[in-house]
C-alpha cells in the first residue's frame, strides 16, 4: 500500500515519470466528474484512484459557479441526457435539487459500501487471529460485492488471499495483504462525519429521508481580533492581554472603539461590520436562538422574532459607524486575499472561515491574530458557529453511477484524505508557502491532519496551531442552513431582508416578514397537491399548425385567391424557395418553435426536468401581485433616462468628428473603440472608475474641491447613485452611435447650409432648422433601437452590482433571467419574456404611428 501511495505522491510532483505508471488498456473507459478543484492533493488522488482502477480515466472538467457548480449548466446537462457521472455540489443546495428529483438517492450504495467494509474487517480479523476458515466466507461475499465495480486493487488483493489460502499459505504470510484490504475497502459511515455535515446532505422526513450526498469538505466560521489595535485601544484583560468581546453589547462597543476616521470624515479604520469577512444573517439569528425554518421543511420562520432582535443588531452596528453605504464604500476600496484589510490593520474585528488562516500565515505571517466564538445574542443560549462546505452528489442520467460512487468512498477514505493534505503541503512548501489543511469533515482525518502536519511544523506560529484546534472543536456547535427545496430563494431574500432593513427602507421586522411571505408562498406551491393536467404536446402543436393554416388561408382569401397561387407555384417561385429552405427550416425549427413553445410554456408550470401542467393564466396573475416584478420595471424604465442622453453625445461627438482636420481618421477610431470593448471587460473596468474611495472619477471630482463625491455604485440613490452610475457608464460607448450619426450628416446637402447662411441664419439655428430634420430617420432609429436595448439591459447588473445596492439595480431581464435559470421557474419566466414582448412591441408601434409627424425623409 505505501507503495502504491509513493509512486502517486512522486508522479504528481513531477519527480518520476509516467512510463512507471500502469499502462492504460485499450478500452479505457472514462469516469467525468465536475469540480471546481485542480489543487497538486486532488489530482494525486486522481491519479491513485486511476492506478487502483484499472481500466478507467478520471476524466475532470469544470462547471463553476458561484455556489460551486454552475446551476444553468448542470440543469442542461441533466436534461439533455449528458450528465457527468459526479460533481461537487454546495450542500446547502442538495434538498432543492433533490426535489427536482436531479441527483440518485445514495442510501444503497452507503449500506453496500459499509457491508464491504465489514466483510474486510472480518477477513482481518480471521486472518490475525489464525482462523483462515471463517475467512471463506467474507471472502465470497465480499467477491460478489466487487464484482459489480469490475477489476480494482480491493479484487486484486482479494484474489492473493484467496490463492494464498488456497495454497496453504501461513495466516501470518497473508496478514499485510488483509491489512490493506481492510484498509481499501473503507466504507461510508454516517457516524464519522460531523452531524452538521451529514444532516446537510440529506433531505426528507420520516421514511422518506434520504441521503443525496457525501460531505466532502466544510468550514466553520469564528471572530478574527487583531491582539495589537485591541491592546492599543485598552481593550485587555487584568494582565494586560487583548480581551474578545463576551456578548453582542461588547461585539458593539468595541467595534465603536475600534473605529477610526480621517480628517475629511471618512472611514479609515472599521471596529466591526456584521457583514464584512464571511457572515450573515443567519449567523446572528442562531446566535440569538432564531430558526429560520420548521424541523419538518414546510414552514418558513425568516421572521422570527429573535431572528429580527438579530437583525436591528447588525442595524444599530452599522449606523454607529456611519451607515452600510460608508462601510460598503470603505470596502470597496480593498480587494479580497492578500488585500484583505484585516491583513493590514484596516479592519478590527472580522466573522470569517477557518480557511482564511491560511492567507494569513502566508501575507502577514507576523500578525497578532487571534480567534473565538462569536459570542451569542442576548437571547442565545450559548456561542454557536455556522458550518457550510461542498459535497458529492451523483446525478441522474450518469452513465457510471456505480463507480461514480466508488469513487467517492475512494476519496473519502482517511487514507486518501491524508494523501491530499501530504500531496498539498508538499507542494505548498515546494512554492515557499505555509499550508494549514482545510478542514475536513471527518472528525478523525482533522484529528490526523494536526498530528501530521501542523502539530509539528515549525513554519507556523503557534497561534495558528492553536486556532486550528479551536475550528475543530467548533464543528461539534455547529448550525447548518436549512435543507429545504427553496435553500436559495431563503437565502436571497434573507439577504435582500438584511439590505433593506440596514439601509432603513423597513424596520427589521417588516423586512422579515415580506421575505417570510415569499418563501412561504413558494412552499405552499411546491407542496401543494395538485390535479393539473400534464401538457398534451400533440394537441398543442396540432392547435399551432391550425392557427397557422387559418392565417394561412386568411392570406390566401385577401391576396387575390387563385392568383397567389398561380404566383407561389411559378418556376421561378419554387426554384427561390428550394434554395432558401434550408434557411426556412432554421427558421421554423430554432426560431418559430422555441417562440411557439414559450407562449405554451407561459401557460405552464414547468421546471425543465419535469412535464409541464397546464395552469392557464396563472403565471400572469402571479405577476399583479410580484412586488419584484414592478420593481424590476420601474428600474428598466428609469434607464430610458440614458437614451436622450446617449443620443445627445454620440450626436456631439458625431459634429466634432465632422470637422475637416488632419488626422480625423485617428480620432474616430479612438473614439469609437469603446464600442468594441466586450461588455465583461468594460464593467469590470468601470467598477474601478466608479469605485468611491480610489476610483477616477470621484478622484477627479476631488480635485475640483468635491469633498463628498457620490457613492455610484454602492448607492441606491436615484440622482447619483447605482443607476445613474450605468447610465454613465453607457455614455463611455456613445462611439457606437457616433458612426451612425456621422453617417447621417454626411449626408445633409451643404447646400442647404449655404442657402441658410445668405439668408442669415446662425449656428443654433442651422442646427434646429436643417440639421435635426435631415437627421430626424436616425433619430428615429436610434431612439426605437435604443428602447429596445434598454428594456433589455443585463450585463452591467449581472457582473457589476449583482441587482444591488436594495435591487436597485435588478432589471426586468435579471429578474426573468434568475427566475429562469437562478429558481428554474420556466413557465413564469415564460410569461415575463412575453410581458416583455409586448411591451417592446407596444412602445415600437407607438413610436411609428407617431413617425410620419417629425421623421422627414428626402424624398419628402
Amino acid at each position: 500500500m505505501f507503495r502504491i501511495l509513493s509512486v502517486t505522491v512522486l508522479v504528481s510532483a513531477g519527480l518520476l515519470p509516467l512510463s512507471v505508471c500502469p499502462a492504460a488498456d485499450d478500452d479505457m473507459q472514462e469516469l467525468a466528474i465536475w469540480t471546481v478543484w485542480r489543487y497538486p492533493g486532488f489530482k494525486a488522488a486522481m491519479r491513485q484512484f486511476e492506478v487502483e482502477h484499472p481500466g478507467w480515466k478520471v476524466i475532470r472538467s469544470t462547471a463553476a459557479g458561484a455556489g460551486g457548480m454552475d446551476p444553468q449548466k448542470l440543469m442542461c446537462a441533466i436534461a439533455g441526457g449528458s450528465p457527468p457521472d459526479t460533481l461537487v455540489q454546495d450542500r446547502f443546495s442538495v434538498g432543492e435539487w433533490a426535489i427536482r428529483d436531479a441527483f440518485l438517492p445514495l442510501d444503497e450504495y452507503i449500506a453496500e459500501s459499509q457491508r464491504q467494509e465489514i466483510c474486510a474487517c472480518a477477513i482481518r480479523d480471521a486472518v490475525a487471529a489464525g482462523k483462515l476458515a471463517d475467512a471463506r466466507e467474507p471472502l465470497e461475499k465480499l467477491a460478489a460485492a466487487l464484482e459489480k465495480v469490475g477489476r480494482s486493487r480491493q479484487m486484486e488483493i482479494l484474489s492473493d488471499i484467496r490463492a494464498g489460502i488456497a495454497e496453504g499459505m501461513l495466516a501470518e504470510d497473508l496478514k499485510e495483504l488483509a491489512d490493506d484490504l481492510a484498509e481499501i475497502c473503507e466504507g461510508i459511515d454516517p457516524a464519522e462525519y460531523y452531524k452538521a455535515c451529514w444532516e446537510e446532505a440529506c433531505f426528507g422526513m420520516g421514511d422518506e429521508r434520504r441521503v443525496f450526498a457525501v460531505p466532502n469538505s466544510t468550514d466553520d466560521r469564528a471572530l478574527y481580533y487583531n491582539e495589537d489595535l485591541f491592546e492599543r485601544a485598552g481593550l485587555v484583560d487584568e494582565n494586560g492581554v487583548a480581551r474578545p468581546p463576551k456578548n453582542w453589547k461588547e461585539l458593539g462597543e468595541f467595534g465603536r472603539k475600534l473605529t477610526e476616521y480621517d480628517a475629511s470624515g471618512k472611514l479609515f479604520r472599521v471596529g466591526f461590520a456584521p457583514n464584512y469577512g464571511n457572515s450573515f444573517l443567519y449567523m446572528y439569528g442562531w446566535l440569538n436562538g432564531g430558526a429560520f425554518m420548521s424541523k419538518d421543511g414546510r414552514t418558513c420562520t425568516l421572521n422570527d422574532p429573535l431572528i429580527a432582535e438579530a437583525l436591528q443588531f447588525m442595524v444599530d452596528v452599522y449606523d454607529d459607524i456611519g451607515g452600510i453605504e460608508k462601510v460598503e464604500a470603505f470596502q470597496s476600496g480593498f480587494g479580497a486575499g492578500e488585500l484583505d484589510p484585516f491583513l493590514t490593520g484596516l479592519v478590527a474585528m472580522k466573522v470569517d472561515g477557518n480557511g482564511f488562516q491560511n492567507l494569513i500565515v502566508n501575507c502577514a505571517p507576523n500578525l497578532r491574530y487571534n480567534v473565538v466564538i462569536t459570542p451569542a445574542g442576548p437571547s442565545g443560549e450559548r456561542p454557536i458557529t455556522w458550518s457550510g462546505g461542498f459535497s458529492w452528489v451523483i446525478p441522474i442520467g450518469s452513465r457510471h453511477p456505480r463507480m461514480a460512487f466508488e469513487f467517492i468512498r475512494f476519496m473519502m477514505s482517511d487514507r486518501i484524505i491524508n494523501l491530499r493534505n501530504d500531496v498539498s503541503s508538499k507542494f505548498a512548501i515546494s512554492q515557499g508557502r505555509s499550508f494549514i489543511p482545510p478542514m475536513s469533515p471527518k472528525p478523525e482525518s482533522n484529528r490526523k491532519a494536526y498530528e501530521l502536519l501542523v502539530q509539528g511544523n515549525v513554519d507556523l506560529p503557534q497561534r495558528a496551531k492553536e486556532c486550528f484546534v479551536k475550528f475543530a472543536d467548533m464543528m461539534k456547535v455547529s448550525k447548518f442552513r436549512p435543507v429545504t427545496p427553496v435553500g436559495q430563494l431563503l437565502w436571497d431574500e434573507h439577504w435582500r431582508a438584511s439590505d433593506e432593513a440596514i439601509r432603513h427602507r423597513y424596520t427589521p421586522q417588516e423586512a422579515l416578514d415580506i421575505g417570510c411571505k415569499k418563501v412561504q408562498e413558494r412552499l405552499d406551491e411546491i407542496f401543494r397537491k395538485r390535479d393539473d393536467p400534464k401538457v398534451n404536446w400533440a394537441y398543442s402543436i396540432t392547435v399551432v399548425i391550425l392557427l397557422l393554416g387559418c392565417c394561412a388561408g386568411i392570406a390566401f382569401l385577401c391576396n387575390g385567391r387563385m392568383e397567389l397561387v398561380r404566383r407561389l407555384l411559378r418556376r421561378e417561385s419554387l426554384a427561390g424557395y428550394s434554395f432558401a429552405s434550408p434557411w426556412l427550416m432554421g427558421l421554423m425549427v430554432l426560431t418559430a418553435g422555441p417562440i411557439v413553445v414559450s407562449v405554451i410554456f407561459s401557460l405552464c408550470r414547468y421546471d425543465v426536468l419535469h412535464a409541464a401542467e397546464f395552469v392557464g393564466l396563472e403565471n400572469y396573475r402571479r405577476l399583479l401581485g410580484d412586488s419584484l416584478f414592478w420593481k424590476s420595471l420601474g428600474n428598466t424604465v428609469f434607464m430610458m433616462l440614458g437614451i436622450p442622453l446617449g443620443m445627445a453625445v454620440g450626436l456631439g461627438v458625431a459634429m466634432l468628428l465632422n470637422a475637416k482636420v488632419k488626422g480625423m481618421q485617428v480620432y474616430r477610431t479612438i473614439f469609437y473603440l469603446p464600442a468594441i470593448v466586450p461588455v465583461v471587460a468594460s464593467s469590470i473596468l468601470w467598477l474601478w472608475v466608479l469605485n468611491p474611495e480610489q476610483g477616477l472619477l470621484n478622484s477627479f471630482l476631488r480635485m475640483f474641491g468635491v469633498t463628498n463625491p457620490p457613492l455610484w455604485l454602492q448607492s441606491e440613490s436615484l440622482l447619483f447613485g447605482s443607476k445613474t452610475a450605468i447610465i454613465v457608464m453607457g455614455l463611455w460607448g456613445a462611439g457606437a452611435g457616433m458612426i451612425i450619426w456621422l453617417a447621417g450628416l454626411k449626408g445633409i446637402p451643404a447646400h442647404l447650409y449655404e442657402a441658410a447662411s445668405i439668408d442669415g441664419a446662425g449656428t443654433l439655428d442651422k442646427f434646429f432648422h436643417i440639421t435635426l430634420p435631415m437627421l430626424s430617420p436616425y433619430i428615429f432609429f436610434n431612439l426605437i433601437m435604443g428602447i429596445i436595448g434598454t428594456l433589455q439591459i443585463f450585463a452591467q447588473a449581472y457582473i457589476m452590482t449583482n441587482g444591488g445596492p436594495a435591487d436597485s439595480t435588478l432589471f426586468y431581464v435579471f429578474y426573468l433571467f434568475n427566475k429562469a435559470f437562478r429558481y428554474f421557474e420556466m413557465g413564469y419566466a415564460s410569461a415575463l419574456a412575453w410581458i416583455l414582448f409586448i411591451l417592446i412591441l407596444a412602445l415600437t408601434l407607438f413610436q411609428l404611428l407617431l413617425a410620419p409627424k417629425w421623421v422627414h425623409y428626402e424624398a419628402e
